[in-house]
């Protein structure tokens, strides 16, 4: 007897464990189906100063945590979502507007929605721009779309990262130029600088580029975005002073293609008129020719004078 209800205790245990595996599988991690992404952040990348890739948002703005769910839940049932939520390491929690206990977001037998979970960044009052943040992302589900219905208690829970962070003002311009900055610098390389002008302004701007680097590195925000304020000017100069001797190259490509058509012109009107004198000297020969053989004719004609 003993033994039977042992074997019934292990029967019942295994198919808790498989229903509360089947509760844990409601898809939000990549491995079930599930991802998710930020949304509308002021920079992505790498911060120097945190040392690491982050979503950055700046104080006070509003930030989206684009979440798809996969259902995977009950084979052929559909999972009703009470909540979706992202839990940040600041000590608040944020729920998807689109998922409630009284009107759960129901996604139907093995398919997938997209789940936003929209919230504002709290002020430097509450949160540092120093620091990386981790999140959790947490999906509640209940049995039923009715009101009443009842809750499941295991929830769905991935530890989504520790890339999350809060920028001021400062960080947000420093970082947003700077990527502006090595992207124009980096088209200015591939270019064949003529004006030794450029070509100051682009070692300038390159200068403050790495000054602004340093700065931004050390924690020093505001300078790093003067920095490379500075050499974005510096940059656009340079462009500007290569577009400038480039017109005056054209220029006086023109005029001196202007003047070698006036100069083979003027040969050609030289030889053509030298031509000419050759021709009208050639007619005077033969007319002086003509000439003096008709004089000499007379001559011949004339009586000649009788001697005493």
């Amino acid at each position: 007897m003993n033994k039977k209800l042992l074997a019934i205790s292990i029967l019942t245990l295994t198919l808790l464990l498989s229903v509360a595996g089947n509760i844990a599988r409601a898809g939000i991690s990549p491995g079930r189906g599930g991802s998710w992404k930020w949304l509308g952040y002021a920079f992505f990348g790498y911060d120097s100063f945190l040392q690491a890739n982050v979503y950055a948002y700046e104080f006070n703005s509003t930030a989206t945590l684009s979440v798809t769910v996969y259902n995977d839940y009950v084979s052929g049932r559909p999972l009703n979502i009470s909540a979706l939520k992202v839990g940040m390491d600041w000590g608040t929690n944020y729920t998807s507007a689109l998922t409630s206990l009284g009107t759960p977001y129901v996604i139907p037998w093995q398919e997938s929605r997209v789940v936003p979970i929209i919230f504002t960044v709290p002020s430097q009052a509450v949160v540092s721009n120093r620091v990386q943040y981790s999140y959790t992302i947490y999906l509640e589900a209940v049995n039923s779309t009715t009101v009443g219905g009842k809750r499941i208690v295991v929830w769905d829970k991935l530890f989504a990262g520790t890339n999350f962070a809060v920028y001021s003002s400062d960080q947000v311009s420093a970082q947003q130029t700077m990527r502006i900055v090595n992207e124009l610098l980096d088209a200015i390389s591939d270019m064949e600088l003529n004006s030794s002008k450029a070509k100051l302004l682009v070692t300038k701007a390159e200068n403050e580029t790495f000054v602004a680097g340093i700065l931004y590195g050390q924690g020093d925000f505001a300078g790093a975005r003067t920095h490379y304020n500075t050499a974005l000017s510096l940059a656009n100069q340079a462009l500007a002073a290569e577009e400038d001797k480039g017109v005056g190259f054209d220029e006086a490509q023109v005029d001196l293609i202007k003047a070698q058509a006036k100069a083979i012109e003027a040969v050609a009107n030289y030889q053509n008129g030298l031509s000419s004198m050759w021709v009208l000297i050639g007619v005077g020969v033969v007319l002086f020719g003509i000439g003096y053989i008709i004089r000499g004719l007379g001559a011949l004609r004339k009586p000649s004078v009788p001697t005493a």
